[in-house]
């Protein structure tokens, strides 16, 4: 066909055309190793990338690039690489100069027509750049978690946690284990969770706040559910939710009533910061003869 070049059928005429290839791409390491593991063929890529030249790594085991330590894992990376057809890893590595870089590897077995193995081809890309943009961004999200979840101290012994939005499986251990480190930090007997920012609360939800009332219940507190609409609630019933004897209050006033007689029920020492039932009434809550047993209470 016009325009179409024939390709050679001549052996070394196809090596040459290979190896022309290979040195024309440069954003990437392409080496061909040989069936022990050493290198056999260099590229202007891995000389970029690497800074060490032809002459320095021909016949020098691939392994030359990564710390002591990591060496044994191309080895096993090489044998997957025979069983499986591929094998694709990540991990640091050294360059001539002493700097390190974040490498993504693929490594493939190279055949004969007979399926004889004579060696393995090697790509290696620098990720760096990705791992520093994708660790920034976990940084961020992480950052944003803590945001979306304080745990502000409203009394001594009474935290409040406002949960805004949905809670997935990370959110949700996240917010367990900071307000375990607060409460063990403030010695708090009573956490609400404030639960208004809720757009509606499922079956999963559900068993992630049980979970937290439950791991808080292991240290002495108790759990208060604060904020739960009308037709959140109904939602809860017709999805068949059940959060068990979790106390639960429409607001959060409500709730804090409840908590002011949680304490007040409990024995209170002089300048201990905690309110009694007089407190309650200070603060214009009310008492009421409701009389809440906590964890381990008969």
């Amino acid at each position: 066909m016009p325009g179409v070049q024939k390709r050679s059928e001549d052996p070394a005429e196809r090596i040459r055309e290979i190896e022309a290839m290979l040195a024309a791409i440069t954003a990437f390491e392409v080496t061909m190793l040989d069936m022990s593991g050493r290198i056999a063929s260099w590229s202007a890529g891995g000389e970029a990338l690497t800074g060490y030249t032809a002459a320095e790594v021909l016949g020098q085991p691939a392994s030359m690039f990564y710390a002591d330590d990591d060496r044994p894992e191309i080895e096993r990376r090489l044998r997957t690489a025979q069983d499986v057809g591929r094998s694709e890893f990540q991990g640091w590595r050294w360059r001539k100069d002493g700097d390190k870089y974040w490498a993504g590897v693929v490594l493939a077995p190279v055949r004969r027509d007979t399926g004889e193995l004579t060696g393995f081809v090697s790509v290696t890309r620098d990720e760096t750049e990705r791992r520093d943009i994708e660790e920034r961004q976990q940084r961020q999200r992480d950052e944003i978690l803590e945001l979306s979840t304080p745990v502000v101290q409203v009394w001594d012994d009474v935290l409040v946690l406002p949960i805004i939005g949905t809670l997935d499986s990370r959110r949700a251990a996240r917010l367990t284990e900071g307000l375990l480190a607060t409460i063990a930090e403030t010695q708090a007997k009573v956490i609400i969770l404030e639960v208004t920012g809720v757009p509606t609360i499922d079956s999963v939800l559900a068993q992630h706040l049980l979970n937290t009332v439950r791991a808080v219940a292991l240290m002495g507190t108790v759990s208060i559910l604060s904020g739960v609409r009308a037709e959140v609630a109904q939602s809860m019933v017709n999805l068949g939710v059940d959060l068990g004897q979790l106390r639960s209050r429409s607001t959060l006033r409500d709730a804090l009533q409840l908590a002011l007689r949680l304490l007040a029920d409990q024995p209170s020492t002089p300048g201990s910061g905690r309110p009694g039932g007089d407190d309650a009434e200070r603060f214009g809550l009310g008492h009421s003869t409701e009389r809440p047993s906590w964890p381990g209470s008969v």
